[in-house]
């Protein structure tokens, strides 16, 4: 017989009351989306029209199934039919022509969520160049572009319009730009919104706060108007870029579209006022070249986003790459140091030794030589002792920064005869052993280069310290050189950048012939204990 598993219904019953607690939230959600998506389009419908310049349903929809997992997507579109079902039929509207236009939103939601999900992820699909492709070859073209036929024909078949091709392209530029600005502000926002809000410090909520000011300031002067549309200044057009390049260096995709939506919406509403740039005695004019106009600016600011983003994906990728070399590199010095001190170092303590008792008991004529041998051999194991000291920092290790920064000064200036000063106010200690031994390398590098290239008389190494940040300064009056040559590479200057980069830090040179050369260093302060 096989055993008997107990089963728990009182757990089974918690977790199928969360489970269904958590769906019944996400239909709710869902649902209030659209409503809202369509209260705005409703509100962006020009009086006496069948059309809406900006219908956000669609978009939002889209955007919906995107952050959705597949399995899930027939709950997102029965949660939002009985919405639509209401909107439409509370407005008026028959129910041939709503189900209808419920069939064509759907359809494009689903055809443009599914050609994306196919071939990329929603996570990076507005900071890779491929993945924005993809996304306006789907989403924005051509789930946009079939669907518009359905949608037309729909109006037209139900005597809500005659015209099929001029209400074709205006529900296609309409859904167009409800994509290109809904989707990507959304999407973003649910996968970076709460770890930013999290992390955004006083300064980042007070720049986006100046950042949506800027934008009701600009779109109302522009798009509301009737003055600036009297003027008829095409040039007008271009006011707000300045604010969504701002928008896009600081605060990326999502930023970028959260700022377009934002003129979106302003403009359109004034456009269905009779306001802005473009006020010829057609409405189905005004509303095409403004909606002509927003996609225009929008798709290539897009594509400077996903480039930016790719730039910087790429660049902290290098980060780590070369972190990592650096650790390796570490790990290879230590190593190297355990077997100088553990196996060379102690045969050669033996071998001394040995040579030295040999010595004592040789008769008179070898003494002579045996003494050159066991000295020989005492300078050999003292140099592997500094060696394998330089690899490893027992120092730093053991006695922390300071220490080992001091007792590097003296042992330079007894191997260099330079005059060396050394001076440390305020360091805390202990301070975090990477950010110890990336500041140790560097002065141990910096001290090389003066001892190797300079020619200097004196060097000076100063360690000062505050509440946030450690600054390491190395000044000397050396010859100096010019940073711009190839040779300032060839002096570990790209090696001491990335150490210091490895911890958060800032590296800053200055040098010129004749004038020495400063480095400075500046590394946040994270102590131990």
């Amino acid at each position: 017989m096989g055993s008997i598993v107990p089963w728990n219904s009182v757990g089974s019953h918690e977790t199928s009351l969360k489970k269904f607690s958590s769906i019944g939230s996400f239909v709710l959600l869902v649902a209030l989306s659209y409503y809202a998506g369509a209260r705005i389009g409703y509100v962006l419908t020009p009086a006496q029209h069948s059309y809406s310049i900006f219908w956000p349903p669609n978009a939002i929809l889209l955007a919906i199934l995107l952050i959705t997992p597949r399995p899930r997507w027939w709950i997102v579109i029965s949660a939002v039919l009985p919405v639509h079902l209401f909107i439409q039929l509370h407005a008026g509207i028959p129910l041939s022509t709503t189900l209808g236009w419920f069939a064509s939103n759907t359809a494009e939601a689903l055809l443009g969520a599914y050609g994306i999900c196919r071939f990329y992820k929603a996570g990076m699909l507005f900071e890779r160049v491929q993945g924005l492709i993809i996304f306006l070859a789907f989403g924005v073209i051509g789930a946009p572009l079939i669907t518009s036929f359905l949608d037309a024909a729909v109006v037209v078949s139900t005597g809500w319009s005659r015209d099929y091709w001029m209400l074709w392209t205006t529900r296609l530029f309409s859904n167009i730009l409800g994509v290109m600005t809904i989707v990507p502000t959304m999407v973003m926002f649910s996968i970076n919104g709460r770890s930013w809000l999290r992390s955004a410090g006083l300064k980042k909520y007070i720049e986006v706060g100046l950042l949506a000011a800027s934008i009701l300031f600009v779109s109302t002067l522009v798009f509301g108007s009737t003055r600036m549309g009297r003027l008829n200044l095409p040039t007008l057009s271009y006011m707000p870029l300045p604010i969504l390049l701002w928008a896009s260096l600081r605060f990326g995709a999502t930023g970028l579209s959260a700022s377009l939506l934002g003129i979106t919406l302003i403009s359109t509403r004034y456009a269905v006022q009779g306001r802005g740039l473009f006020t010829s005695t057609s409405m189905i004019t005004n509303v095409l070249s403004l909606q002509v106009l927003l996609c225009m600016i929008t798709l290539p600011l897009m594509f400077l986003v996903a480039v930016l983003a790719e730039r910087r994906i790429t660049e902290q990728s290098l980060h780590e790459s070369r972190t990592r070399l650096i650790d390796a590199q570490e790990q290879e010095r230590r190593r190297i140091a355990r077997d100088l001190h553990d196996d060379v170092g102690q045969k050669l303590a033996l071998l001394e030794t040995d040579l030295a008792q040999l010595r004592d008991e040789s008769q008179i004529p070898t003494k002579p030589r045996l003494y050159e041998i066991v000295d020989q051999v005492s300078d050999i194991s003292k140099i592997t002792r500094e060696i394998s000291h330089g690899l490893r920092p027992s120092h730093l290790e053991h006695l922390g920064l300071v220490i080992a920064i001091r007792k590097l000064c003296r042992d330079f200036a007894q191997d260099s005869s330079l005059i060396t000063d050394c001076k440390e106010v305020n360091v805390p200690e202990p301070l975090a052993f990477d950010i110890s031994l990336s500041l140790y390398r560097v002065a141990q590098e910096a001290l090389h280069n003066v001892e190797k290239h300079s020619q200097a008389r004196s060097v000076s190494l100063e360690l000062h310290g505050n509440a946030r940040r450690l600054l390491m300064r190395i000044v000397d009056d050396g010859v100096g050189f010019d940073a711009n040559y190839e040779r300032a590479e060839g002096l570990g200057i790209a090696n001491m950048r990335e150490r210091v980069a490895s911890v958060g830090g800032t590296f800053a040179i200055a040098s010129a012939p004749m004038k020495g050369t400063r480095i400075e260093v500046r590394v946040p302060i994270v102590p131990i204990g």
